[in-house]
């Protein structure tokens, strides 16, 4: 196919999947021009992709790298000109986004890389839920490929960076950071540092303890540099949802209206005005409320009632830095969780003797306060009193964690909550009770953002003008520090009724602290008293405002302008009033395209063109006769306007509950999640160990099984040994009851031979010969000991090795064959015939000795194969 041919005249919808990518890139291009000059979102060149899904998905995930980038640009310009809440929808449905952040976010190219964080954001704008990208993007982070990882924190960064956690939930990031951090290549790591520095300007300490604890040390060090540069900034939402946009228009509107109903001098909409006033306040970010409650009454120690009311103080210590360690591990307590039992002891603890067990208790009350917020409300009596009781105390430590308790108390309280137990405090006998109360409620007054009542000023007046009397300085000067704060409030007017009997130096130092102190009070005495007195008269004070000479200025200079012909049409106008004819029928038609100028019109109708003469005699009756129906239908508007509030605030609660209870249901499904991965996790070592456990049982069986062989062989053994040493027993004593004559002859004979000289060749062999002979007799107690001293383990021979030696070299030369002991014999036998011939004269004798030897060759014989029978058996 030659580059020449044209292929503009192809539809648009086959060029998209032409088989040339040049071809696509025109394409894609032609759409994305078409994207930026339609008239609005429903011009007909977005048709085709919202039937068509997967044309745009097609081109994300086209294989041509340039293409692809221009495919990216389509899908950015139809996003930015026609997306919208349906059609983000339609494309998730498709995979569109998950397939974006495969391809775009791991593309070595940098436009392919920012146009795919770009596509993100825009669909995170138009569909004002992170979540729907996230849940997307999380998977993979546990992909292998490093550059993919990277790319989806990179992406997730920005998210975070453009939204904030107002449109983000981190909840879903949370969990990933870890192992993110624990990432082998060094940009992931990087970027997850980014991310996480992006959250913590949101989240601030709470982060903190809910990933530190999963980091290694050096980790925890480098955050912590990182997050002390961004501590205290401000967190500000750089790019806003399509919904957020919509509702501050709805805003600016709902302001240019009453700035125009303020001009023209009828402000007749107070109750909409004070709707629209906390709709244009955004709510303080609370980064608590991204986190999950934690159960801490199941975590706390279960013999804490017992250890609290030991008479030790070392174990009433030791429980409560236990309690304590638990509760600064729970960021967010369960609020649902009843601690009235948990306050009750940290309240007897504020009055232990032992100051270690008093700041270990206001510690945690403060954490419990901090966590509960509005629902500690309950038990602020239970601890409230006991600590400003035990604020005596001068030791800086307990006076610094008394103060932050109380401090904390008053965030989550009011001003009315603390009045009481604080008036009672600044009445109490100790100075140093007085001092650290009356410090406390001048804290209060100067972070509150309500204007107290006229009833709280009394009450705090009553008792602070007495302080000033005080015989202590550090009371005085408490006491001055709380009036002037409390007059930068109030006003010097509402106070100088108390200050009358004060000395003049006193009220030069209440004024220079009224001057000096700051409050967060922004309304004044006068904004605030004014709706009181103006609300309820609105509607029986709306006739009579016809007549106020500001109103009526406009309509006399109208007057002197107009023509007759005007004139005199109003003048018919008047004559219908006097006729008693409503006159609000005629400017009804005036002000159609504006209600809210409707009572000006009506106004100037019923002004233009008439004097005193033109005045009706009855004209008083009037306005109470009109009035009625109007106070009437206000009320039916006022009514219906309440319902519609409690039918509002009604499915707020519910969906609140609802959206609670699903949190909860997920939280449980992870945690049973968890549960059951440990749960496999241990069955998998059981499983383990119980293999190698019945493989040592094995191995134990094959070494039982070879030691008893052994034992078996060593037994048979033993009992070869003792039937031979039987037999040889045998053999000797037959043997020594028929020669003992010839040979105690012969060895009287050998004896005196061996005395007189040394024997020739001939005799020296004659006398080995005989050695064997001589060497059998033993006798049997030496026999019967060396049987004994047998055995397998071998114990006699390892404790005389000597006598081993010995029985062995015995055993050798003197346990000899039948044969051999025949030899001997005959070799005996012959040598004492040569030397001494009487000695074996006698035939009989010799002859006996023949029948003795046969006999005890044929014993052994049948011993031999007694045993050998014996062994066959055996085995």
């Amino acid at each position: 196919m030659s580059d020449s041919q044209d292929f503009s005249a192809l539809p648009l919808e086959e060029r998209l999947g032409h088989k040339v990518w040049k071809v696509r890139l025109e394409a894609y291009e032609q759409a994305a021009t078409k994207f930026s000059n339609s008239r609005n979102d429903h011009d007909e060149c977005f048709r085709i992709f919202n039937e068509q899904g997967d044309l745009l998905k097609k081109a994300v995930t086209d294989s041509n790298v340039v293409a692809q980038e221009s495919g990216l640009l389509l899908l950015l310009q139809y996003l930015k000109f026609g997306g919208n809440a349906s059609n983000v929808l339609k494309l998730k449905n498709t995979g569109l986004i998950s397939v974006l952040v495969e391809k775009g976010l791991s593309s070595s190219r940098a436009g392919t890389k920012s146009k795919t964080i770009e596509c993100l954001l825009y669909i995170v704008e138009i569909s004002s839920n992170g979540e729907l990208v996230v849940e997307e993007i999380l998977p993979f982070l546990d992909n292998r490929l490093p550059k993919l990882v990277s790319g989806c924190v990179t992406g997730l960064h920005a998210i975070v960076e453009n939204f904030g956690c107002r449109v983000v939930q981190p909840n879903l990031i949370l969990p990933k950071l870890p192992k993110l951090f624990a990432h082998a290549d060094r940009n992931v790591r990087a970027e997850t540092t980014k991310l996480t520095i992006e959250l913590a300007k949101w989240m601030g300490d709470a982060l903190e303890n809910v990933l530190f604890p999963e980091l290694k040390p050096v980790q925890q060090k480098d955050l912590t540099k990182a997050f002390a540069e961004v501590k205290g900034r401000i967190p500000e939402q750089i790019r806003l949802t399509r919904k957020q946009q919509i509702e501050i228009e709805k805003q600016k509107q709902q302001m240019a209206d009453e700035e125009a109903r303020l001009a023209t001098g009828n402000p007749s909409n107070d109750i909409e005005m004070e709707d629209a006033e906390p709709s244009g306040q955004e709510a303080a970010f609370d980064p608590t409320d991204l986190l999950e409650p934690v159960d801490v009454i199941s975590k706390l120690p279960s013999d804490l009632s017992n250890r609290i009311s030991s008479t030790k103080w070392k174990e009433r210590k030791e429980v409560l830095e236990e309690v304590y360690e638990i509760l600064k591990k729970a960021v967010k307590p369960a609020p649902k969780d009843d601690y009235t039992d948990l306050f009750r002891i940290f309240s007897k603890c504020s009055k232990d003797a032992n100051i270690q067990v008093v700041q270990l208790a206001a510690n945690c009350v403060e954490i419990l306060a901090k966590g509960l917020k509005g629902d500690f409300q309950r038990y602020r009596h239970l601890v409230l009193a006991p600590i400003i009781e035990r604020t005596k105390e001068k030791k800086a430590s307990l006076a610094e964690a008394l103060s932050n308790a109380l401090d904390a108390i008053f965030a989550v309280c009011s001003l009315p909550d603390i009045l009481e137990d604080t008036l009672n405090g600044m009445k109490h006998k100790t100075p140093q009770v007085k001092i650290s109360t009356t410090n406390y409620l001048k804290r209060c007054l100067a972070s509150t953002t309500i204007y107290p009542t006229g009833n709280e000023i009394n009450q705090i007046m009553s008792v602070s003008v007495k302080l000033l009397g005080d015989s202590q300085e550090p009371v005085r000067q408490a006491a001055t520090e709380m009036i002037g704060t409390l007059m930068k409030i109030t006003g010097e007017r509402e106070l100088n009724g108390f200050l009358e009997e004060v000395d003049d130096n006193r009220k030069l130092k209440v004024k220079k602290v009224f001057e000096e102190a700051k409050v967060n009070v922004k309304t004044n005495p006068s904004s605030v008293n004014a709706p009181q007195t103006k609300r309820p008269n609105i509607a029986a004070s709306e006739p009579p405002r016809l007549n106020k000479p500001k109103s009526s200025m406009p309509s006399t200079s109208s007057t002197s302008k107009r023509t007759a012909p005007p004139s005199t049409s109003t003048n018919l106008k008047a004559n219908n009033n006097n006729l008693g004819l409503s006159s609000s029928t005629i400017p009804s038609k005036r002000g159609a395209t504006s209600p809210a100028k409707r009572p000006d019109e009506m106004l100037k109708a019923s002004t233009i063109g008439r004097g005193l003469t033109g005045r009706s005699l009855t004209n008083s009756s009037i306005p109470s006769s009109n009035t009625k129906p109007e106070s009437v239908t206000n009320q039916k508007d006022k009514e219906e306007l309440e319902a519609f509030r409690r039918d509002k605030q009604n499915w707020l609660e519910k969906n609140k509950e609802l959206t609670r209870r699903n949190e909860m249901l997920e939280h449980d499904n992870l945690n049973l999640k968890n549960e059951n991965s440990s749960l496999l996790a241990r069955l998998e070592n059981v499983v383990k160990e119980n293999s190698n456990t019945l493989l040592m049982l094995k191995q134990k069986d094959s070494q039982i099984n070879r030691s008893s062989s052994d034992l078996e062989n060593a037994k048979l053994k033993i009992r070869d040994l003792e039937q031979t040493i039987e037999m040889m027993k045998l053999q000797q004593k037959s043997y020594v009851s028929t020669q003992s004559p010839q040979i105690g002859s012969y060895g009287s004979i050998f004896h005196n031979n061996s005395t007189t000289s040394p024997p020739s060749n001939s005799d020296t062999s004659t006398t080995l010969g005989s050695t064997p002979a001589s060497q059998t007799r033993v006798n049997s107690g030496e026999l019967s000991n060396r049987v004994n001293r047998l055995s397998i383990d071998g114990t006699s021979q390892k404790e005389n090795p000597e006598s081993t030696y010995k029985f062995s070299s015995i055993s050798r030369s003197r346990f000899t064959s039948p044969q051999r002991m025949v030899d001997n014999t005959n070799t005996f036998s012959n040598h004492a015939g040569k030397e001494h011939p009487d000695i074996l004269s006698d035939d009989d004798s010799w002859r006996r000795a023949a029948e003795v030897t046969t006999q005890l060759k044929a014993r052994i014989e049948k011993m031999k194969a007694r045993s050998r029978s014996g062994l066959s058996n055996f085995q």
